[in-house]
């Protein structure tokens, strides 16, 4: 094999990784690495357990599929709606309002209601009573910033490699045409 090939094909196999094993990476990512949110049907209870300490939210999934039925309800909560948040002893958590944050996502939507401190892993139960028509909530954390940050990486990381990529082609390139011009020097030397 020339001199250079192997460099070039090395460079396009990097260029290639970066372009597909990359952003299957990132798919990987933000598919295992969050906590699916847990939805159920209002009023009612959900029994749900924490396995990491923090803030959890209570959405109202306004526009979402729940056991194969679609939900289309209005944004705004019906009047009469108490959420309370219980530990696994019975204890219950300050539940902090906080409508300030929406999320949608092909055809779902949602927006917070608001949420509670979690100090420690275990089961928590989640109880809403109140209003007169179906509604689904869910339970989860907001991972916008880990969800940023683990796509951003990925992408400076996949930059990085395209580059390392491009610089091992075109060094394969110049180890390829400088070798040409030695054999050329070598070749007309022996005439």
């Amino acid at each position: 094999m020339k001199r250079g090939i192997k460099t070039i094909i090395a460079g396009v196999a990097v260029c290639l990784a970066a372009a597909i094993i990359v952003p299957l990476l990132i798919v990987f990512l933000v598919v295992s690495g969050f906590p699916h949110e847990s939805q159920f049907k209002i009023p009612g209870t959900l029994e749900v357990d924490v396995k990491n300490p923090g803030r959890y939210y209570v959405w109202n999934d306004y526009r979402t599929i729940f056991n194969g039925k679609s939900y289309d309800r209005s944004e705004k909560i019906p009047d009469g709606i108490e959420i309370q948040v219980h530990d696994a002893n019975g204890r219950q958590l300050q539940f902090i309002t906080d409508t300030s944050i929406s999320s949608s996502d092909g055809g779902s939507a949602k927006d917070s209601i608001g949420y509670v401190e979690v100090d420690r892993p275990g089961k928590l139960d989640v109880a809403v009573s109140g209003g007169s028509e179906e509604r689904i909530f869910s339970f989860s954390r907001f991972e916008l910033l880990k969800a940023v940050g683990l796509v951003l990486g990925s992408v400076g990381f996949a930059m990085l490699a395209g580059i390392a990529g491009i610089a091992l082609v075109i060094w394969g390139i110049v180890k390829l045409v400088s070798g040409k011009g030695v054999q050329r020097v070598v070749a007309g030397s022996h005439s």
